[in-house]
């Protein structure tokens, strides 16, 4: 009995998976294999027939001009528009058959159909769909193909993207240009003529009514207005006279060209009325109907469009770069991000954050006046001897940019700036420009030494009476070995204090970088302690040896001790605080 009922509910649990295998499978491939009314390749359409409550629309592909209204009026249609009724066309599905052989075709709206789309396919025979009526719900529309009697729905949104009227299809683009070959914009209201072209290396560049570079984000937005310029709608196709609309004399023209010739193209925007501009465009007669936020984004006086900053480029472009302070031209170079090198007159590492901060000002530099950058003007601005002139490097860039800082204004407000290949001089906050150093060692990095904790291998110090040693363990790399004076284990406490005293040792006062100064003037012919980092050799981190010596200290102040990398001629000031530290893990350590 009881194997009686096993055999019933195995049977069940099977005949309940075979339902929902064919519930399920089944109806997926039916999905996939759905039912396309036409056989059509949209690539290979020549024409399309829309009619439309007895108005009918005829396309073509004309070949270099692309999907053409031909009739009743001739006219680019829009392609995407075109694109999407034939997509829709090519894909068409009966959503649900209602008759498979209708008798009566008028019953549904199609023996007189209100709407019908023709497609030809290369020399085939046209298909044709016919459309109907709406369906009692109101949720679609009837269609059949002409030629046969089977009638089915097709969803409302499907019956809309295929009913397009001729003004529908329209191109209500006023003009097809990329903006990318756009190198000149004319724009002209009146006696106001504003020329802005592109120069050779990028930089678009007002040249009317005076040269200067332009705002590139205000430049774009101008261009964007006139390319995507839109028709609200088409008010005449062949007018008689182009007074009525304003356009005979018009309110603004804009203008765009490239240098070939392949774009030339004007703008011309009319009257207004109820609320929209009259417009048209070189390529057609036609008047249009626009938005009136055209007239009024392009609509701006010169200085609109003149750069806000007072140079043109972006600070982690530069890889390197010259500056003359006073008698001294100092060059650096970005080994790595916020990695900069001094190499003349010193070579030494440079500071790192002033660089990346003097960089960053110089780029966002708003500019509070614009003044003629006459002969007067200069010497007056303080350009006959500067008090900077930097060289930059920038990234796919020919040409380096120039940065020249002058005076202060007499109420301190204000630092003159100018790029000596422009004719401006800018005006611009004094703030931003008060930290610029004054001299080469001013842009020295105050850091005496520069590593990091977790690659030093080993750490030694040497006295004129001991030497001590110790070196991370390799596999336990949060212990320390001792090597000299003794072996075994080390103070990794010790060691770690010792490592943040030297981390956190900085520069007080620069004294001297003469590779031929008498060292025995600071004390560092006979250093008091030597201290070496062995840092790098593993984990492709390259091998660098950092020896710190550390002399005597200046008469008068025991505060403070002279320091000198050994492989650098830069004699510093330090505070002599560390040394206590340092004689302090020695001491602790095991001399046997």
């Amino acid at each position: 009995m009881g194997g009686g009922r096993y055999t019933i509910l195995l049977a069940l649990i099977l005949g309940l998976l075979a339902a929902v295998f064919f519930l399920f499978v089944f109806e997926e491939e039916e999905v996939v294999e759905a039912e396309r009314v036409f056989e059509l390749n949209a690539e290979e359409v020549v024409e399309i027939r829309v009619a439309v409550d007895g108005e009918v629309a005829t396309v073509e592909k004309v070949p270099l001009e692309g999907w053409v209204i031909t009739d009743p009026v001739r006219y680019a249609a829009d392609p995407d528009i075109v694109g999407a009724l034939l997509r829709e066309f090519a894909i068409l599905s009966p959503a649900r058959t209602v008759a498979d052989s209708a008798e009566v075709l008028s019953e549904y709206g199609l023996e007189h159909p209100s709407a019908s789309v023709e497609v030809v396919q290369g020399l085939d025979k046209p298909m044709v769909l016919l459309l109907g009526d709406v369906n009692p719900t109101g949720a679609a529309h009837y269609a059949v193909e002409q030629g046969t009697r089977r009638v089915f729905l097709i969803t409302a949104q499907t019956n809309g993207n295929l009913r397009k009227t001729a003004d529908a299809l329209r191109d209500r683009r006023l003009m097809r240009v990329e903006r990318d070959d756009v190198e000149e914009i004319v724009l002209e209201k009146g006696d106001r003529r504003v020329v802005i072209r592109l120069d050779p290396f990028g930089t678009w560049r007002v040249e009317a009514p005076y040269r200067l570079p332009a705002e590139r984000d205000e430049v774009i937005n101008a261009l964007g207005t006139i390319t995507g310029a839109t028709a609200i709608s088409f008010v005449d196709d062949a007018p008689a006279s182009l007074e009525r609309y304003g356009l005979a004399d018009p309110v603004m023209t804009a203008t765009i060209r490239s240098d070939d010739g392949s774009v030339l193209h004007t703008l011309s925007l009319g009257n207004e009325e109820m609320g929209q501009h009259y417009a048209m465009t070189s390529e057609r007669r036609n008047v249009y109907s626009v938005s009136p936020s055209i007239l009024r984004q392009l609509d701006r006086e010169p200085d609109f469009y003149r750069r806000v900053t007072a140079f043109g480029f972006q600070s982690h472009r530069i890889p390197e770069f010259t500056m003359n302070i006073g008698d001294e031209t100092v060059s650096l170079v970005k080994h790595a991000f916020e990695d900069w090198r001094m190499t003349s007159p010193y070579e030494l590492r440079a500071n790192d954050q002033f660089i990346t901060a003097m960089l960053d000002s110089l780029e966002i530099l708003r500019v509070r006046e614009h003044i003629p950058a006459t002969a007067a003007n200069r010497a007056s601005h303080g350009f006959e001897q500067p008090a900077a002139r930097l060289s930059l490097t920038i990234d796919d860039r020919v040409n380096p940019q120039q940065v020249m800082v002058g005076a202060d204004s007499d109420d301190e407000r204000y630092t003159y700036v100018m790029d000596p290949e422009e004719e401006w001089i800018y005006a611009v906050d004094a703030s931003s420009l008060q930290r610029m150093p004054t001299s080469a060692i001013g842009l020295r990095d105050n850091k005496i030494l520069r590593f990091k904790g977790y690659q030093v291998h080993m750490f030694e110090v040497v006295t004129p009476d001991e030497r001590l040693r110790v070196r991370r363990d390799q596999k336990q790399r949060v212990l320390w070995k001792l090597e000299e004076p003794s072996t075994g284990d080390a103070d990794a406490i010790s060691v770690g204090r010792a490592f943040s005293e030297l981390d956190s040792l900085y520069s007080e006062a620069f004294v001297t970088a003469d590779p031929e100064a008498d060292l025995a003037t600071y004390g560092l012919d006979r250093p008091v302690m030597e201290l070496t980092l062995q840092v790098g050799g593993r984990d492709d981190v390259p091998e660098e040896r950092l020896s710190l010596l550390v002399g005597g200290s200046p008469p008068g102040d025991e505060n403070l001790v002279y320091v000198k990398r050994r492989n650098s001629p830069v004699v510093s000031l330090a505070r002599a605080g560390f040394i206590a530290r340092i004689n302090e893990m020695v001491a602790l350590t095991p001399k046997s």
